[in-house]
């Protein structure tokens, strides 16, 4: 266990404290005196516990010791790496502030399976009591990185295997499978989890875990408990429990589904489109819960494209903007039916069941949008997602006539289920513009990835956006 401890009596560190912790098994022991050194240890090394006097100087221009440092520092490390717990040491008096920072902090799953508070106080006078606590702490981290973990199409950083291990202590399970559910271009890891029992056995389910910064996490959590639960029951895995305890800056989420959801939309639209169609009729169905429930705004093509390609990504791009005049373009104004949209719905967010039967994951897009985000995501991510990029073969020709109906279906290699979307699209929509602004800024999304072929099917889109939009 690497330790920052920081306390400006350095020589009371030296000669009691760290001795106390290298008997006690700490891999690390990093030490600063002040606020500012400590932010940079925290930003610069990889630190599993924090010991903190309250007390402490801001920096060496200000050397004077303050408790009011201590609190800053705290509340630093609960908002950018929230998953490390915090060991409080004063020789204060427990001032209001100190206990309602702690009575603040929700409770968590811990190293050793339970859940406890990632943020305890003990006073300087009982070190040997604080010892022990960190002593506890340190076999407990001992014990969950004995979990094994063996991967398959996936390769893990140590915060993200502790998010597993957390998971499979909690659960009695010894050892994990893991292998990726996702390739895609989210700094998310979207893996399915087998677990082994302590006898060796495979435990009868499989789980869902995703892995991302907190704040991501937060967010797909929040939409779950928002929008997801409220789709048919069976259309989405639940959820078992977060973890962020020792994790930093991350956190993951588990859910748990049955064995048999072993394939993706993906798998069935490049293989079996009569199989295709009926997992689309159940998926309409699903997402009719949200879909119906829409209410019509009237905004700019800009507006639209900002919740699919936000303004940051859009300034970058420069080039194209002055070419095709797109600012311009984005101040048309139209109507549009909004409605909750899962927002990335493309071929691998949609696990498939033995008997076609679909379910959602991965939550953290979930949006009130234009009611046809969903479809067109459906229908442009099979030409863009990295998943398919060596099974494509439409030509230019195939987007040339995105929005001439009849060319488009006699184009498509998919022609039933492009016929489906179709009509899909058209019960969703207000009117055409809204689609086509859709499909633009879906397109336009397209330019802030990396250099391919999808830059000239993108660019194609976006022309012929312009040119259909009336």
């Amino acid at each position: 266990m690497n330790i920052l401890q920081i306390e400006d009596e350095v020589e009371w560190f030296e000669e009691t404290v760290k001795p106390l912790l290298l008997d006690i098994g700490a891999n690390k022991i990093f030490h600063e005196d002040s606020y500012d050194g400590a932010i940079q240890s925290l930003n610069t090394n990889h630190i599993d516990y924090v010991v903190l006097d309250l007390a402490i100087p801001l920096n060496l221009e200000n050397p004077v010791p303050d408790v009011s440092n201590g609190l800053r520092l705290a509340s630093y490390i609960r908002k950018k790496y929230a998953g490390t717990p915090i060991l409080i040491l004063t020789g204060q008096q427990a001032e209001e502030a100190v206990e309602q920072f702690v009575e603040d902090q929700e409770m968590e799953t811990f190293w050793d399976g339970t859940r406890k508070s990632l943020v305890k106080v003990r006073p300087k006078r009982r070190v040997n009591e604080a010892i022990t606590l960190l002593a506890e702490a340190v076999k407990e981290l001992n014990a969950i990185d004995a979990i094994e973990i063996q991967e398959t199409g996936c390769e893990l950083n140590c915060l993200e295997k502790r998010v597993i291990r957390i998971f499979c202590k909690e659960n009695s399970a010894i050892a994990a499978r893991v292998k990726t559910l996702n390739d895609g271009l989210s700094s998310a890891k979207v893996l399915q989890v087998s677990l082994i029992g302590n006898q060796g056995q495979d435990l009868p389910w499989t789980s869902l875990v995703k892995i991302d910064t907190k704040q991501n996490i937060d967010k797909e959590s929040n939409n779950f408990r928002g929008y997801v639960n409220k789709l048919p029951i069976a259309s989405y895995p639940n959820i078992l429990n977060e973890y962020v305890a020792g994790c930093a800056d991350k956190k993951g989420i588990c859910y748990r589904f049955a064995t048999h959801y072993e394939k993706n939309y993906f798998s069935y639209l490049m293989t079996n489109e009569k199989d295709t169609l009926i997992i689309l009729e159940r998926l309409k169905e699903i997402l009719g819960i949200w879909s119906n429930n829409k209410e019509v705004k009237q905004v700019s093509v800009g507006v639209i494209r900002s919740l699919i390609c936000p303004e940051h990504k859009f300034e970058k791009l420069i080039d194209i903007r002055h070419r095709l005049g797109l600012d311009e373009f984005e101040k048309k104004i139209l109507n549009a039916n909004y409605s909750i949209q899962h927002a990335d719905l493309h071929g691998l967010n949609i696990l498939v069941s033995e008997d076609l039967r679909p379910i959602l994951i991965d939550y953290g897009d979930i949006k009130l949008a234009p009611s046809v985000l969903d479809i067109v995501t459906l229908e442009l991510s099979q030409y863009f997602h990295p998943h398919l990029k060596e099974q494509r073969e439409s030509g230019l020709e195939l987007f040339e006539n995105w929005f001439n109906n009849d060319n488009f279906l006699l184009l498509n290699q998919f022609s039933e289920v492009a016929k489906f979307l179709r009509e899909w699209k058209t019960e969703n929509c207000f009117m055409e513009r809204e689609y086509v602004a859709t499909v633009y800024a879906y397109a336009l999304r397209q330019l802030t990835y990396d250099e391919g072929p999808h830059v000239e099917i993108a660019n194609k889109l976006i022309e012929m956006s312009i040119a259909a939009y009336k």
